[in-house]
């Protein structure tokens, strides 16, 4: 067998972003940063289901939140830019051609007759 590579990726950020509203949540503060209470009426959805998102992108560190400047009360919610460019240029090996074979390993009679076995000599 050929040698294998340890692979480390941030687990936690790719499984926050394995979900589709938690995706929506990005695309929309990828243009402004935003209240829950803006996320909630942009996506339609209840401030429970919101916020639970939400506390899921700020743990996996993609969501970054500040209180607002003249009422403490409300939290305005950042996407952490710096965070998302880390993780694309994480994921960039992926789409390297270095190391990429164009042709398939052989499996079944053509794995047999690579390894010379079963051949006439």
């Amino acid at each position: 067998m050929g040698a294998t590579t340890e692979i480390r990726l941030p687990v936690e950020q790719l499984a926050a972003l394995a979900d589709a509203t938690r995706l929506d949540i990005l695309a929309q503060l990828r243009t402004q940063d935003l209240c829950v209470c803006h996320l909630i009426e942009r996506l339609g959805l209840k401030q429970s289901i919101v916020s639970h998102h939400v506390g899921i992108l700020r743990r996996a560190g993609l969501v970054t939140s500040y209180p607002n400047a003249t009422d403490r009360r409300w939290l305005y919610y950042r996407l952490q830019r710096e965070a998302l460019g880390a993780l694309t240029r994480d994921l960039a090996w992926l789409v390297d051609d270095a190391d990429y074979q164009s042709a398939p390993a052989p499996c079944g009679p053509d794995a047999v007759a690579d390894a010379g076995v079963g051949t006439a000599q």
